[in-house]
């Protein structure tokens, strides 16, 4: 009944967000390859073999790493704009890879430090085998499996998928329930395109390129969305609306996470500005500075001239550390919706920005590097206007198929190429949902 439960849910969502726990991500430097002076030179044969670079650094990770649990959080709008309200539906499933992999220290003990119960994801964790060539072949093998299942009726409901630097939960995905992963970058995007048909929406893209916030990393960009929905609520100004399933049938696997608890730190503990400004730190728990996420908000804040007087205005909140949930793939895909659908509120009160301009009209921004990504944006405007987004998503069109390239001053943009087909593993799977669905 639940997977009945979760298909429904998923069937009538109006947007889906996504997120993934991995046994580790590789190589680093090759994921994060900064470009030198590519774009700024007008080299784009060097900037395309750079992705193709790091292409090969995620097929390499999603290869030998881990699925440890995919997040699934549907939104279903049954109130629209200027007040949208959503039904919200959340899913955290474990999951437990049949083949051997790679595990890294460092990702396994920053799971372990955010509550992941490894425990539980051994013994209780859903198996799936990876995708290898020989699966394609024999496909009752991979019929049995319930993920692929689940992930099927994500592609099948055909809404927007909404992800956070999710050029590589897409991979992992891809490569581990649906197909091994193509050879090449283009082959990659043109696979996404075909699958996604109402369009992919990177929330660090949109907050990055149209938003413009000062840090961009997941729980920064949730806790400032609940700042700016507390203020709209003080303020009785637009603002989305939530409910959440009380159905008795699935009552039993409900589990309650309080992801709107706030993390302060002790009476005049220094900020540590690495963990403020991308989200973690080297030193970890040992750092002696302070890890709030809310102090980091409110440091941002104290440092803009428009907002001075903000700086003596802090809550009273209680000292130390609270759970917030934070990394539990269910609670990240929830954040991820609602940062999303809180961004759409905020750009649609503040056109200028939907449109890639500053306050002032000003495409340029304040500094010189958004110039070559506001006119990317502008193109990809243009490119977005067929893809069907729910009106509550509409002011976030400009940002829809664009997922953020750490390093780069230019979105990786998922459009259809006149030069690159799909892969042949990625029809045979079409057709197979189409099947399915039919």
């Amino acid at each position: 009944y639940g997977k009945q439960w979760y298909q429904r849910r998923v069937r009538d969502s109006s947007f889906i967000a996504i997120d993934l726990e991995l046994s580790g991500l590789g190589d680093r430097k090759l994921l994060n390859r900064k470009s030198h002076g590519a774009s700024q030179s007008g080299s784009h044969k060097n900037y395309l073999r750079q992705v193709d670079d790091r292409y090969t650094a995620i097929v390499d990770a999603a290869r030998t790493r881990s699925v440890l649990a995919l997040g699934v959080s549907c939104w279903r709008v049954t109130k629209d704009v200027p007040d949208p309200c959503y039904y919200v539906q959340t899913y955290n499933v474990l999951l437990l890879s049949r083949e051997n992999y790679t595990v890294e220290p460092d990702a396994l003990q920053f799971l372990v430090e955010h509550g992941f119960d490894f425990n539980r994801q051994y013994k209780d964790g859903v198996p799936y085998t990876p995708s290898t060539e020989d699966m394609i072949v024999f496909k009752e093998r991979k019929q049995s499996e319930h993920i692929r299942e689940l992930f099927g009726a994500i592609l099948r409901a055909q809404c927007p998928l909404v992800t956070h630097n999710g050029l590589i939960d897409l991979a992992f995905m891809y490569q581990a329930f649906y197909a091994p992963l193509p050879s090449t970058m283009s082959i990659f995007v043109a696979d996404l395109q075909d699958m996604l048909k109402s369009g992919v929406l990177d929330t660090k893209c949109l907050a990055e390129y149209l938003v413009r916030e000062p840090a961009t990393y997941l729980e920064y960009l949730f806790r400032k969305c609940c700042k700016r929905y507390d203020e709209a609520v003080e303020k009785d100004k637009s603002r989305i609306q939530m409910s959440f399933s009380e159905h008795k049938a699935i009552k039993q696997w409900v589990n309650r996470v309080s992801c709107f608890a706030t993390r302060r730190s002790a009476e005049g503990q220094e900020l540590c500005e690495v963990f403020a400004n991308h989200g973690h730190c080297k030193a970890g728990a040992s750092c002696p500075k302070s890890h709030s996420v809310d102090d980091a908000i409110r440091s941002h804040e104290h440092k803009n001239k428009k907002r001075k007087t903000e700086g003596k205005k802090a809550e009273k909140e209680v000292s130390g550390s609270t759970d917030t949930g934070c990394h539990r793939a269910g609670v990240d895909a929830f954040m991820t919706g609602f940062i999303a659908a809180n961004y759409a509120v905020y750009l649609s009160e503040h056109p200028g920005k939907a449109k890639g301009e500053d306050d002032k009209g000003s495409s340029g921004g304040k500094k010189g590097h958004y110039k070559s990504r506001d006119n990317h944006m502008s193109v990809t405007l243009e490119e977005n206007k067929e893809i069907p987004l729910p009106a509550a998503l509409d002011p976030c069109r400009r940002a829809v198929n664009c997922l953020t390239l750490s390093g780069k001053n230019i979105p990786l943009k998922i459009i259809k190429s006149t030069f690159v087909k799909p892969s042949a593993a990625h029809m045979r799977q079409q057709n197979d949902l189409m099947k399915k669905g039919s």
